[in-house]
């Protein structure tokens, strides 16, 4: 890890922004991820609108498949 080889390093500034680095990208990251995961929701219940999804529930999918099969 990168933080060991700062730990026998004397130099209190040195570490603290490495520390302030890693934070940053791990925020990124963490965006990131908060946006592809909003993004995956948004579209699964758009596509799901016609047949139903976990929030709606699937009586739509039960009454189409009815009536296909007849």
């Amino acid at each position: 890890m990168e933080l060991q080889g700062l730990r026998g390093s004397n130099n209190p500034k040195a570490m603290l922004s490495s520390l302030l680095n890693k934070r940053e990208k791990l925020q990124d990251e963490l965006r990131s991820v908060e946006k592809q995961v909003y993004e995956l929701e948004t579209s699964y219940l758009q596509e799901t609108t016609t047949f139903g999804n976990v929030l709606k529930g699937f009586d739509g999918f039960l009454s189409s498949s009815k009536s296909a099969s007849k």
